[in-house]
């Protein structure tokens, strides 16, 4: 009697099947339905011979990247160069991944390659292009790639609101998608909607492998919570995942330690306290009614303006004297202020002059540094939108924020490294 149904193939025969376009994701797929023991996909290394696409496709589903991107980075050809751009834009490094598949889609314009062209050209900013590229690939609107592209330039573009109705479709129609959960959670999370941006995140948890930067964000998240249980899980998840993942290592590490920050909690207290005085409008003081006119029509509102004022500027307006001068500079003795001091401290974080190129990469967004979530708050709380304010701050400034501790500051520091900049001393 013959067999109802044939049996699954094996781990060996899945691997072994016809290399093309489509090879990585049915892999992925069918290998991962099987629920294999990380010993089995070990032992595929020793069985799949010289095949560069294929050794550097089991390297990958080990969490090896590092290995399955020095493979596929010697072979050339549109299937490698597939793969190795999907790892890349999936690690976040859409750099690198740009000019690989820029490559391969000239020499093979097929819609997989083109979805992921379009994915490395609008993350990398140009939106212009990517948006020329996307409108010629066709995409039918229920196709759930449709949505994650257009709501990838709707991003771009500052059109947050329909970016997240785009990616919120993704997500639900392309449930083995991580990269579209990762995106529409990463999205939600920089504005704030932590909850909706936990219930994105935790999709990824449901696909295979790990999508190690959107569950790393989850942990974060879980964290913020005070789920500190559910975030080591998260991070151990992607440590066991991917050995070579440091960050997860680290994070795994810090919420061991219960987070504790790494920054003198006096001085903190004293640079709020500080803070506190800068806010303190000019109107709380018994001034004379020359000088609060005087200083309402020079927009000096509070103590915070009126410390970037030297003496020779106050003293240049029309009305205001010598009596009132000393009248002000009374004022911000009491509080241990004085006149410039907000100039001269701005001053003391200030680079020397950069040539053109620095100037480029100073005036960039913030966000091409592709920070983790907790990161990226801290960015959005202190008002820092480009790399250039962002050198300006110092380590102090940063680790005083909220759920921003030593393993940010050090994402931050290593991402600016890159770029042979540092934050400000102080």
């Amino acid at each position: 009697m013959e067999e109802s149904s044939a049996s699954a193939p094996s781990l060996i025969e899945i691997v072994n099947r016809t290399v093309g376009l489509g090879y990585y994701e049915s892999v992925r797929r069918d290998v991962f339905a099987q629920g294999p023991e990380t010993e089995a996909l070990e032992e595929l290394t020793g069985q799949v011979g010289d095949d560069a696409v294929k050794r550097a496709t089991v390297f990958a589903l080990l969490g090896k990247r590092d290995e399955a991107f020095s493979l596929l980075g010697k072979t050339s050809g549109p299937v490698p160069a597939y793969i190795l751009g999907k790892l890349l834009l999936e690690e976040g490094r859409a750099a690198e991944a740009l000019p690989v598949l820029e490559k391969a889609h000239a020499e093979n314009s097929g819609l997989e390659l083109g979805v992921l062209l379009v994915e490395a050209r609008v993350i990398t900013g140009d939106v212009e292009n990517g948006r020329q590229l996307f409108a010629s690939l066709g995409l039918p609107s229920e196709d759930g790639r449709h949505h994650y592209l257009e709501g990838l330039c709707l991003e771009k573009e500052g059109d947050y609101k329909r970016a997240l109705i785009q990616y919120e479709r993704a997500s639900s129609l392309c449930l083995d998608q991580a990269s579209y959960h990762f995106r529409w959670g990463y999205l939600l999370s920089l504005h704030g909607d932590d909850d909706e941006a936990v219930t994105a995140y935790e999709r990824c948890l449901h696909v295979t492998p790990i999508f190690a930067r959107a569950v790393i964000n989850l942990g974060i998240l879980y964290e913020d919570a005070e789920r500190y249980e559910d975030a080591m899980s998260c991070y151990a998840m992607v440590a066991n995942a991917h050995p070579d993942n440091y960050r997860a290592r680290m994070y795994l590490g810090d919420a061991e330690a219960s987070l504790d920050m790494y920054y003198d909690r006096e001085k903190e207290k004293e640079r709020s306290r500080r803070n506190q005085l800068l806010q303190i409008p000019i109107t709380d003081f018994e001034l004379s009614v020359r000088s609060r006119n005087c200083l309402q029509k020079m927009n000096i509102h509070t103590l915070g303006d009126l410390i970037k004022k030297t003496e020779a500027e106050l003293l240049s307006y029309k009305n205001f004297g010598e009596t009132s001068l000393n009248e002000i500079k009374r004022i911000l003795a009491q509080k241990g202020f004085r006149l410039g001091q907000g100039l001269d401290e701005e001053r003391s974080r200030q680079k020397a002059l950069p040539d053109s190129e620095h100037e480029k990469m100073l005036s960039e967004p913030v966000s091409v540094l592709e920070l983790s979530s907790r990161s990226q708050r801290c960015m959005d709380r202190l008002g820092i939108e480009s790399i250039g304010e962002l050198i300006k701050r110092t380590e102090l400034e940063l680790v005083s924020q909220k759920n921003f501790g030593v393993t940010s500051l050090n994402e931050v520091k290593r991402k600016l490294k890159t770029r042979s900049l540092s934050l400000a001393s102080g």
